[in-house]
Order: structure tokens, then sequence, then C-alpha cells
């Protein structure tokens, strides 16, 4: 089956979304402190609400859609996001943000957790491994673009014009959902009829283990991107620039990713692990020393945050293959431990 360039874009963009609606607004931390006359703590605060509601919703849409199908699903879920955009235009206080944020949360992760199942139940192997091929590397660039568009967006306007353009984005995916067929395949008879719970990974030291890595190893990112707006603002930078500081840890993330995949044919991972923890450890050390200066420079900052994103960038694939290691392989290609073990991560995280 061939794919249409409409129906990559569709996919590209679902795939994006997430990304758009955890960092466009980044750059904005400040102005809307100021607007909503609250604490760093408050804002900073709305991130975290966003990845809670995130992990928890990976656990309903991902069986839901199994259920229903993909596109009720993503009906459901972008059509929420879009209100939680659009409410954002008229926020007075800092409860209506944490609400809002939540809300966004439940409603972009259906984009997230379903639009690898589209491709899957859309196309062979070969021709969902080339999608999957195309698609990747824009999420993985997301983290890097979503916050310099807010930074242009704050530039020229209110900094709620940046969930505005998102609910835009959130309608023009919506058109399409809603013209979608659902086209998923009949189970075979190696698909197993009861998956693994929850709480039985849970009971796995091997998998909780690798989870833990797993999330304090995003502890320390999400930390950074949490403070780094107001720190950033603090030391006089503008939003221009606030925006640009999350190229390099993203171009880091992903030179630690493949240089990963091309040493794990040489050395094996439960080998590298160990260096990997230390080269993170010394980054989080090194961050902790440059906070003590009086006045560190922005160079001061990133360098040993872009070490901490290198290192990151090469843990993630080790320890989330570690963690699936002790699960029958027919119960992870079912596609719902990796829904719970995502989940966890960033709950965790």
């Amino acid at each position: 089956m061939r794919t249409s360039s409409f129906f990559m874009f569709y996919l590209a963009g679902l795939s994006m979304l997430g990304y758009l609606a955890t960092d466009m607004y980044l750059p904005a931390f400040g102005a809307m402190q100021q607007d909503l006359n609250a604490s760093a703590g408050v804002i900073s605060a709305s991130l975290s609400i966003f990845l809670a509601g995130f992990a928890f919703a990976q656990l309903v849409w991902g069986p839901l859609s199994d259920r229903i199908g993909r596109k009720p699903v993503l009906a459901m879920g972008l059509t929420l996001f879009s209100l939680g955009c659009l409410g954002m235009l008229w926020v007075d206080t800092t409860t209506e943000l944490l609400v809002l944020r939540f809300v966004q949360a439940i409603g972009v992760c259906s984009a997230a957790v379903t639009w690898q199942a589209l491709v899957i139940d859309r196309y062979s192997k070969g021709v969902a491994n080339r999608v999957f091929a195309t698609i990747m590397p824009l999420v993985a660039l997301s983290p890097a673009l979503a916050p310099l568009l807010g930074a242009w967006l704050l530039n020229h306007l209110e900094w709620q014009a940046i969930f505005a353009v998102l609910f835009g984005i959130s309608l023009l995916l919506l058109i399409p959902t809603l013209m979608l067929k659902d086209e998923r395949r009949k189970p075979t008879e190696n698909q197993p009829k009861e998956n693994i719970s929850f709480f039985q990974l849970m009971r796995s030291n091997i998998f909780s283990g690798n989870v833990m890595i797993f999330a304090a190893c995003s502890a320390g990112f999400f930390a950074w991107l949490t403070g780094s707006p107001f720190i950033l603002g603090d030391m006089g930078y503008s939003p221009n620039d606030i925006g640009l500081s999350y190229v390099p840890q993203t171009i880091a993330f992903l030179i630690g990713g493949y240089g990963c995949r091309a040493l794990l044919s040489r050395i094996g991972g439960n080998l590298m692990l160990p260096w990997l923890l230390v080269v993170y450890s010394l980054s989080m050390i090194g961050m902790f020393a440059m906070a003590l200066l009086s006045s560190p420079g922005l160079f001061a900052l990133l360098v040993p945050f872009c070490i901490m994103a290198m290192a990151n960038g090469a843990i993630y694939p080790i320890v989330v293959a570690n963690a699936t290691d002790p699960i029958p392989r027919k119960q992870w290609q079912s596609g719902r431990i990796a829904e719970y073990a995502t989940a966890r991560c960033l709950f965790l995280g």
C-alpha cells in the first residue's frame, strides 16, 4: 500500500502535536507570570500538571482505541485539546491555567498514542518502517523547533497567541480525522488474548529498576525545562534567546541516541549503561557547580546540560530495552505494555 503525501503530513502533525503543546509555551513563562500575577513555581507547575495528565491519559486512550477504534479516540482527544487551548485565551487565574493544561494533556495524548497505531494498521511492516523513518526525525527535532516558534509569536503578539496557534493546528488535524476510515487489522492467532497487567509489571525488579533509571534521568531534564525560562529571564535573556537555548540540547540528545545505536553493534548495552550513568551524574554535578557561581553565563550552564542530554539520549534506548526484557515478546508487541511503561516513566520523571 502506497503512502499519500497528505496522509504523511497528517501523521507528522499528529506526531509533533504533543511536543508543540509541551514546549511551545516555554519562552512565555515570564510573560504569563506577570500577566497572571503568579509565582514562578505555579507557572512551572503547569508543565508538571501537563506531564501528569499525559502519563495518565496513555493508560486510557490506548486500550480505548483498541475497543472503539482509532478515529473516535482521535476525534475525542483532538476536540478536548482544542477546547483546552481555546479556553487559554480567557484565562484570568492560575487555577484556570492548571486545569486547562491538564485538559490539554488528556486530549493531545490521544494523538501521541494513536498515530503509530494508524501506521501499523494501514501498512505492511516494510512500508511502516519507511513511514516511521520519515516522521521520526521531525519528532526528534520538535523539542527544538517548538520553543523557537513560541518565541517568534511572543515577539509579535501576546502569550495567548501561542495557544491560539495550537488551537488552529488541532482544528486542521481534526478535519481529516473525521474523514478517516478505521482500518484496524483483525487479531491473529499469535496475538495474546490477555495482556500482562500494570501491577504485574510493577512487581518485576528488572522493569521497575530500569524505569527508575529512566525517571531519574528525566527528572534532571524536566527540572531544567521548567526552571530555565525563569533563570534565563532573570539573567536578562530575551524570549528569543530562551527559545534558541533549547536547540543545542536537542542536537546533543540526537547525537547521544544515534551514537548509542552505532555503538550497540560493538558494545553491549549493559556494559555501556554504568559509564553513561557516570557521565550523567558528572553533568548534574557540573550543573550544580555552575549554579553556585554568582553570575554564570549561558554557555557555562548549557555545556553541562548538553552533556546530560547526550547521556540521556544514549541511556533511554538501553533502559527501555532492558525494561521490556522480562516481558514475553508477544505481549510486548501487543502495544499495551509500551503504554504502561511510557506512562510510568513520564509520571516518575
